[in-house]
């Protein structure tokens, strides 16, 4: 058995107005209660033991998270996956900053791996596990009106004024362009390790969700803008289960025999003490 600590959606950066938070002050001292433990974000339980630990993106802004998991990644001795969220990119240059990604976990001594269209491999207990990982982004197909939906998207998802291409605002057809070669990345990588490591364990992790089931409270017109229906079109190569990010809805799910599931902290700024109070997911495969 394979047990992950699987999280997303931490959003280190709001940490920084932590004086307007209710209770920020008890909940900055517990970390300091227990020895070694990250001195920002949420309450990590070190007692349980975790073969992998997977951060399905929105993390911090920029390299930031890549710290962070390398922390994260000492702390709990296990090494880490991490695929970036639409909030790392914030206030970047996205062609830029996605190297910068590989290099600063480069650094790591092979703590983290920063997976953008790539695989990371681990071998525990003699079982080979395969983390496929991709920001995957959106079809904005979700309702069957995708022309709509990026135009909805352009006036209500801050990621077209957030982040740059180096020529212009990331707009959604920069978005749309990413996801379908992920997809079309997915697809190719999927069949190729079903067909030369068939006794392996394949696991998908993308921030973006794979299905409109998760979206909670982000349904309605903005929805096509963090998923898109891709479980039925990915069943056929069976992988072990799908970890997503993104929607900030917390949920373990299966379709289309997909195990599909979710653990995203949300905002400290908003959230107030449920994102104080929050805990990993854990998944066992």
């Amino acid at each position: 058995m394979i047990r992950i600590l699987h999280m997303s959606d931490l959003h280190l950066e709001m940490e920084r107005w932590r004086l307007n938070i209710v209770g920020w002050a008890a909940f900055m001292a517990q970390h300091l209660t227990v020895p070694k433990h990250l001195l920002r974000g949420p309450m990590i339980e070190e007692s349980e033991r975790v073969d992998l630990i997977v951060l399905a993106g929105d993390v911090h802004n920029s390299v930031r998270g890549i710290v962070y998991a390398d922390q994260l990644s000492r702390f709990l001795q296990a090494p880490a996956v991490y695929v970036a969220g639409n909030h790392e990119f914030y206030h970047q240059n996205i062609e830029r900053l996605l190297p910068a990604l590989h290099r600063a976990a480069a650094r790591t001594n092979g703590r983290v791996s920063f997976l953008e269209n790539n695989v990371a491999t681990f071998t525990f207990d003699q079982q080979r596990l395969n983390v496929l990982g991709c920001t995957l982004w959106t079809d904005y197909d979700l309702y069957g009106d995708p022309a709509g939906a990026m135009h909805t998207a352009v006036r209500r998802i801050n990621d077209h004024d957030a982040i740059h291409t180096g020529r212009h605002s990331f707009a959604p057809e920069d978005a749309l362009r990413r996801h379908l070669a992920s997809r079309v990345w997915l697809h190719k990588t999927l069949a190729r390790l079903r067909h030369y490591e068939a006794g392996s364990k394949n696991l998908i992790v993308t921030h973006h969700a794979p299905s409109g089931a998760a979206l909670g409270e982000r349904s309605g017109g903005i929805g096509p803008a963090y998923a898109s229906e891709l479980l039925l079109e990915f069943a056929s190569y069976v992988p072990a289960a799908w970890i997503h990010g993104h929607t900030h809805f917390r949920h373990e799910s299966e379709e289309e025999g997909i195990r599909f599931v979710s653990a995203p902290r949300g905002y400290v700024l908003y959230d107030g003490m449920a994102a104080q109070e929050y805990r990993p997911g854990i998944l066992e495969l």
